[in-house]
């Protein structure tokens, strides 16, 4: 049997709000550090993902919101996904890539400087400002999660790949930062190690999302990814092939429900029917507004009729305030008018019938539901957007703190892995029982 501590298989693990999902693939090229000639390359075209094996199981809501509410259910539902991958794949699965999600984590956009000593740029320059980088400090009680580059820029001037031997008298780069709460990393990596397995990386959701749907253009040319889940909306931008927006939103398709089920004085499981199967984001047609819906009384054991007008007339006002509190903080970010490849929806809530049509009209971009992009093999049922996020999450750009860049992959690479593995040897024997 083939193990997950292969440098050529790649385990994810996505914990969201209701599902934990985990997707056990191999890299068809080569492995995703040893490929990456270009230290600044981002092109998941490169090297395509062959799934051996997925599972995604109901955790009872035992993570909300991104933060553990019970350790031994989290636990719990890993080993049940672990348990089906295994059997799917044949491989044994000992390490992960953990996606994880919550509105407690910040991100910002650092810019590290340093002066030039002598007349041309020297590796020795690079060396300095990647050290000053390495040493800088998150907010108390936080942790970097991801700190990733963007090119160099001399004196002012952006978009260098290579520095060395130009003129100049500053150096200049700039990193996406996203930091997270230590607790809320202990008890994530505790769940796991408690399943019997490392944590080797992290991958913040608004990114892990965008990288499973996003094509190379729309990274480089400017686009919007929101991935629409069932109680955050996590969105992210990119711009010149690098994320420089990555932020949770604590609203999501689970609150849609919940307004139908008091709208329409029922109960939660024929509110998610009615939203799945009825719901529309945006009313574009009045053909069938007065049609008349049989739907379960909030006792469950009685029906009565409501029409699709009722319906829908819930569902929009919720479906609006959802993107325009993101429209309001992209617009204020100034970032609207450089996406210029619109917007990509993911997310169990964008299969909302007109999802993708409402989002143009608050915008005013061109939107798009995105599928799971660069996969084969045992795709069954991945083809899905409530899969972007899991398929993301085997991106190279997560491989490390610092993505594919593997200039910056020393001391400071090892910070998250230094993280997981004290509480990892803390934990390890006994394992849990498996």
């Amino acid at each position: 049997m083939k193990t997950s501590l292969n440098k050529n298989i790649c385990i994810s693990l996505s914990l969201g709000s209701t599902h934990t999902s985990l997707i056990a693939a191999s890299y068809e090229n080569k492995p995703p550090l040893a490929q990456q000639d270009d230290h600044f390359q981002n092109d998941k075209d490169s090297s395509r993902i062959q799934i051996l094996g997925a599972a995604r199981i109901n955790n009872n809501g035992s993570i909300k919101k991104g933060v553990v509410s019970s350790i031994d259910a989290v636990t719990a539902s890993i080993l049940e996904t672990i348990d089906e991958v295994e059997r799917q794949s044949g491989v044994e699965i000992d390490s992960i890539r953990a996606c994880i999600a919550g509105t407690a984590a910040q991100f910002d956009n650092h810019v590290e400087t340093c002066s030039i000593k002598g007349e041309e740029i020297r590796a020795s320059d690079l060396e300095r400002v990647s050290t000053a980088v390495r040493n800088q400090k998150p907010p108390m009680g936080y942790d970097f999660i991801h700190m990733i580059p963007s090119s160099y820029s001399v004196d002012g001037k952006h978009g260098i790949q290579n520095p060395i031997g130009m003129q100049g008298t500053s150096l200049s780069i700039m990193h996406h930062r996203v930091f997270y709460p230590q607790a809320d990393l202990h008890n994530i990596v505790r769940a796991c190690n408690n399943a019997g397995i490392r944590v080797q990386s992290f991958a913040f959701e608004p990114l892990a999302a965008a990288e499973g749907v996003l094509t190379k253009d729309e990274k480089e040319f400017g686009c919007i990814s929101l991935s629409i889940g069932a109680h955050l909306t996590h969105a992210a931008v990119y711009l010149g092939n690098i994320p420089v927006y990555s932020k949770e939103y604590p609203i999501g398709s689970h609150h849609i429900t919940k307004d139908l089920s008091i709208g329409l004085r029922t109960t939660q499981a024929e509110a998610e029917r009615v939203k799945k199967e009825l719901g529309k984001a945006i009313e574009f047609s009045t053909k069938d507004a007065n049609e008349k819906i049989e739907i379960c009384s909030i006792d469950g054991n009685t029906s009565r009729y409501v029409t699709r007008k009722e319906i829908n007339q819930i569902i929009e006002p919720r479906v609006r305030e959802i993107l325009n509190t993101i429209y309001t903080d992209l617009r204020r970010s100034k970032l609207i008018t450089k996406t210029s490849k619109g917007i990509v929806l993911s997310g169990g809530g964008a299969l909302l019938s007109g999802m993708a049509l409402a989002t143009e009209e608050i915008f005013s971009l061109h939107a798009r539901v995105g599928m799971p992009i660069n996969i084969t093999g045992a795709t069954e049922g991945l083809k899905s957007p409530i899969w972007a996020s899991s398929v993301g999450t085997l991106s190279t750009l997560f491989a490390t703190i610092h993505g594919e860049n593997s200039a910056f992959q020393t001391e400071e690479s090892k910070r998250i892995g230094s993280f997981a593995t004290k509480i990892w040897h803390k934990l390890k024997e006994p394992f849990a029982s498996r």
